[in-house]
């Protein structure tokens, strides 16, 4: 039987009920090919990531994650990244679990990168100054080296941005894409934030202790 462990990268401002549910359809999957999974981690990127006043500091954002995972028996939450002074890459995230999962499970055990489709889709965006945001290098080592599993979310094409980058293309067929037809749910961090500045209930749609957590230290309450 393959063994891995699953990553989950974002900013987690805050983490919602379709982050932790992306690992977990993954996870069950993933089952059903004979595959274990160990344990799934969820890195919150550093405050360098970007400059939007949106982003609450990485204190914040991974005691976010910590209280939205505290009652999981396999997903944690790891600062690792969060707590790099500059921004960390993804592919470079991914090489530093892979090296802890292996000391942790053994030299057999794989580390694949679970995303939603709309991370898929920004493998494409321009930035201001001309380059690209991802580098297609490092794009098929991900998918190459690692392994790629993407849950399309409202309003994401993942499979249809693969197939119309002529670097990856050949490669479309190597990502995993897995349908959540249980739970499926447009909840973002986006509009969490918005329902919060705006006095509105987000009850049920992260955790309680996320709830309690913002409530307490009054974030996103602009």
């Amino acid at each position: 039987m393959k063994r891995v462990a699953l990553l989950a990268v974002g900013s987690f401002n805050p983490p919602t009920i379709a982050h932790l549910r992306m690992l977990e359809v993954a996870r069950t999957h993933l089952q059903t090919i004979n595959t274990q999974v160990l344990e799934g981690i969820m890195s919150p990127v550093a405050d360098s990531y970007n400059s939007k006043p949106s982003l609450i500091k990485a204190f914040h954002r991974i005691q976010l994650v910590r209280e939205a995972t505290k009652t999981s028996d396999w997903i944690r939450a790891d600062d690792w990244e969060c707590s790099r002074s500059t921004w960390t890459r993804t592919i470079d995230v991914l090489t530093h679990h892979k090296q802890q999962v292996t000391e942790k499970f053994g030299s057999d055990v794989g580390l694949m990168l679970v995303v939603g489709g709309d991370l898929i889709d920004s493998f494409t965006r321009i930035l201001p100054d001309g380059s690209n945001l991802w580098n297609p290098a490092d794009i098929i080592r991900i998918i190459t080296e690692f392994g790629l599993i993407v849950l399309p979310r409202e309003g994401s094409k993942p499979l249809e941005t693969l197939e119309k980058m002529n670097s990856l293309a050949q490669y479309s067929d190597v990502v995993t894409i897995v349908e959540d037809e249980v739970c499926p749910t447009a909840v973002s961090s986006t509009r969490l934030r918005a329902a919060v500045s705006a006095g509105k209930s987000i009850k049920y749609s992260t955790t309680d202790d996320v709830i309690q957590y913002i409530n307490d230290n009054n974030l996103y309450k602009v």
